[in-house]
């Protein structure tokens, strides 16, 4: 599970009687105030893990591999490891109930370790490695807006099902790249390689990011289908 299924189980644990969450304060799905500020609070909690809602520690998301070709360049990220959503500041969170929607607004701190494969051009430089790369950066801003309707489950209750979202994201503040081995450790070659991704880090790191957070966010739509199927409406609304 990811930042985005943290939120966003935050948020649906906001409206609850306080069983499930007893550190929330539920808020009424139009008080904005207050479910940003109970989300914030929620955060941590959530970083852990809440073995009893079914939640794993989400501070800690794995990909075993992620192709990111783009062009004449193929790129492979294998191992990968992301950290720093228990950090994550909410900037938003709103429900639209006549068109069965919520809406999602964050900024993280996110750091992505592991291994990668490069072989082919960036842009016009030839580049070639294949070791172990890191990715950081102190803000990027996730948006997200899903919608549900509401279903009949076993128990005889009401439930919120996904039937679909839209994401974007942003990168508010610079990411700083580290690809160990480029060129088999051939320097002068690979500040060629390391030169453009400082230059042209920001339309890089959107080209090449996108399979990465593409991957995270399914992750955490499977985490919250999951999740809102297991509990109730009655638990996640005041009414």
């Amino acid at each position: 599970m990811h930042y985005l299924s943290l939120v966003f189980l935050v948020y649906l644990l906001l409206e609850t009687s306080g069983a499930l969450a007893p550190f929330i304060k539920p808020c009424k799905s139009d008080d904005t105030e207050c479910l940003i500020a109970s989300t914030q609070n929620a955060i941590p909690y959530l970083g852990k893990g809440i073995p009893e809602l079914g939640v794993p520690p989400g501070d800690s998301l794995t990909f075993k591999e992620i192709n990111a070709d783009q062009g004449e360049l193929k790129l492979t990220f294998r191992d990968l490891k992301l950290v720093g959503t228990s950090k994550c500041q909410v900037i938003n969170v709103k429900r639209d109930i006549e068109k069965s929607t919520i809406s999602i607004e964050i900024d993280c701190p996110l750091l992505v370790t592991g291994l990668y494969k490069l072989a082919g051009n960036l842009y016009v430089i030839p580049a070639e490695g294949d070791g172990e790369f890191e990715i950081k950066t102190d803000k990027a801003k996730i948006i997200a807006t899903l919608k549900y309707k509401i279903v009949d489950g076993n128990n005889g209750q009401k439930h919120w099902k996904i039937t679909g979202y839209d994401y974007s994201y942003d990168l508010v503040n610079r990411v700083y790249i580290k690809l160990e081995n480029l060129f088999n450790g051939d320097e002068t070659r690979a500040k060629q390689v390391l030169d453009v991704l400082n230059n042209s880090w920001k339309a890089l790191i959107t080209e090449i990011g996108s399979p990465i957070i593409k991957e995270l966010v399914a992750k955490a739509v499977n985490s919250i289908k999951k999740f809102m199927l297991a509990v109730p409406t009655s638990e996640l609304e005041l009414s």
